[in-house]
């Protein structure tokens, strides 16, 4: 039988580290699946809901004309336009609001929830796919639409 030598110690001392950088591989793995799991919680801000506005009208329309260069270009130019996602459809003609070519097929399925003798301007507010608040006319605006974005991008703050 041999005497031990200072191999013993280091061979377990390998072992030890081998271990060590298993366990923090591991735990960096576990910390990283939560960081993607749980994201909104660790400091981020709150994913907002999907919420769109989508504004009808017409070239040849004065309402709608005199909503987009005071309250809808004020809109723009506002932090809440930033959070939101915003499509047009703009129509030559006041006739012509309803007529295929002026909607993208993206979206055209809006499009069914409009009657004929709706007005322009006319705006939708979709959250999640789903048609939240529809009304048309200037007073509108500030008395329905702007205030339901408002109230859906707190309530995507919470």
């Amino acid at each position: 039988m041999e005497p031990p030598t200072d191999a013993e110690p280091d061979r377990n001392l390998l072992q030890r580290g081998r271990r060590l950088v298993g366990a923090s591989v591991l735990i960096a793995v576990i910390a990283g699946a939560m960081v993607v799991a749980w994201g909104d919680y660790f400091g981020r801000p709150a994913r907002a809901h999907d919420i769109m506005l989508l504004y009808v009208g017409a070239e040849d329309c004065a309402p709608c004309r005199a909503w987009q260069m005071g309250d809808g270009a004020s809109f723009l130019a506002s932090a809440e336009f930033h959070r939101v996602r915003y499509r047009e459809v703009k129509s030559p003609h006041l006739a012509d609001v309803l007529a295929d070519e002026n909607w993208p097929d993206e979206l055209r399925s809006y499009r069914g929830e409009l009657k004929r003798s709706d007005g322009v301007p006319l705006w939708l507010v979709v959250s999640d796919h789903e048609i939240v608040e529809r009304k048309f006319g200037t007073a509108a605006w500030r008395e329905s639409i702007l205030p339901r974005i408002r109230s859906l991008l707190r309530q995507a703050s919470i």
